[in-house]
């Protein structure tokens, strides 16, 4: 049933335009961390630009996923559509939590493009500009390749957050100001230098924000439910 759910949700999403949205943010973050923000900041170390990406590309989509969920939820609450939902015989957190995983799985897979994305253009910035002088390993490349999953799996907690404070005006500002304030927060304890050569407390803390964002999500469709 939530398989079915999902499918639906998927067909009735305008993809072709969030996809393009996504490749232009992507590019956008591109130029700004190549272009402005290491050159101009003197980034001496892999970790001081690898941990620039993580905060920007974090926040973006983080942010990017209350658009999504806007459009899901928010929308078809404003619109009256979702009624139309609840008229057939499947339990209401049912359709929500299909809409949920489909914003939880958009976040981790865009930041893991953007990350990747903007990570391979600096590292080609860098054979050229050589802004940053350290040697680059292999070991060091795939210890950030673990710490990508592990940032997009926090995003992907931190972005249901929202949906409990979009749910008390079901507007799209509502959204992106929690969303900014949350995803902000996120990524400045993710950015803690201690904790950022930590692999497994960064990973216990990704755990701790998929629950917590479960958690409030859920709350935010059990309020709905009561109105």
């Amino acid at each position: 049933m939530l398989w079915k759910l999902i499918k639906l949700e998927l067909k009735k999403t305008r993809w072709r335009g969030l996809l393009l949205s996504a490749v232009v943010t992507i590019l956008m973050l591109v130029l700004w961390v190549v272009g402005s923000d290491v050159p101009n900041n003197d980034v001496e170390t892999y970790d001081r630009a690898f941990q620039s990406i993580m905060n920007y590309v974090g926040i973006t989509f983080v942010i990017f996923a209350s658009v999504l969920m806007s459009r899901m939820v928010i929308d078809e609450y404003r619109n009256k559509t979702v009624t139309i939902l609840f008229v057939y015989p499947v339990p209401r957190h049912m359709i929500f939590a299909a809409k949920l995983i489909i914003i939880g799985v958009w976040t981790f897979l865009t930041v893991i493009m953007g990350h990747l994305a903007v990570s391979a253009a600096l590292l080609v910035a860098n054979s050229h500009y050589h802004y940053i002088t350290e040697p680059l390993t292999s070991d060091r490349l795939w210890e950030e390749a673990v710490r990508i999953v592990i940032i997009a799996v926090t995003a992907a907690g931190l972005s249901l957050v929202p949906l409990f404070f979009g749910m008390f005006r079901k507007t799209m500002p509502a959204l992106i100001i929690s969303s900014f304030i949350i995803s902000n927060s996120g990524m400045v304890v993710m950015n803690n230098d201690v904790l950022y050569q930590s692999l497994q407390s960064m990973s216990i803390l990704a755990l701790v924000s998929v629950g917590v964002g479960t958690l409030m999500a859920y709350l935010g469709v059990r309020r709905s439910a009561e109105l």
